[in-house]
């Protein structure tokens, strides 16, 4: 072989392609496995919008709270949710700040921006865990049960929610839950 550094730059770039969707892979598992669960009540979305493809659309009834941070938002900006257990079990977002907090559970949020009038010490938010994955062959029931259990009004029959396991920086969505039950047990055992 006339050049074997570029033989050198291939496996380099082989054992690459390789090691960036492991490592992915493994963060989220040490989330799911280690990171602390939290319950998020979720609001309903427009439920003949709920569900794209295999993986269930989820809004979520907190989308505002107390502004912190030292710099005023702009439009579309980045925060971070610090978080907080109610009484209820439930995960509340206490305040959003433009900084890292240096202790506590927190989430990246997307889209902050401050509140005018009389919520202009609110800063409004998106969570950015908006999308539960589900198997194909579940979707179907799973998305006629939530739609039939909700409404469009902003309220739901059951209570949902879903649990995120929160570790560091990383979000995952464990699960989601109608009326305390899995969304794919909930679907299964809804009348046809």
């Amino acid at each position: 072989m006339k050049n074997p550094g570029i033989l050198v730059i291939l496996a380099a770039v082989a054992i690459l392609q390789v090691a960036v969707p492991v490592a992915m892979i493994a963060r989220r598992e040490a989330t799911l496995r280690l990171g602390r669960a939290y319950k998020f009540r979720t609001a309903p979305v427009d439920p003949y919008d709920a569900f794209r493809g295999r993986y269930v659309w989820l809004g979520f009834e907190q989308t505002q709270a107390r502004w912190t941070g030292k710099a005023e938002p702009t439009g579309r900006s980045r925060g971070y949710a610090v978080l907080d257990e109610g009484r209820d079990g439930f995960a509340t977002v206490r305040e959003v700040t433009s900084q890292q907090p240096q202790s506590g559970d927190y989430v990246k949020v997307d889209q902050v921006y401050r509140g005018w009038g009389t919520n202009s010490a609110m800063a409004n938010f998106r969570l950015p865990f908006d999308r539960f994955y589900m198997e194909e062959t579940k979707a179907p029931a799973a998305e006629r049960a939530y739609r039939e259990n909700s409404n469009r009004r902003g309220q739901t029959n059951y209570n949902t929610y879903a649990v995120v396991r929160i570790k560091g920086d990383d979000a995952v969505i464990e699960n989601l839950y109608v009326d305390g039950k899995l969304i794919s047990e909930f679907a299964r055992q809804q009348p046809k």
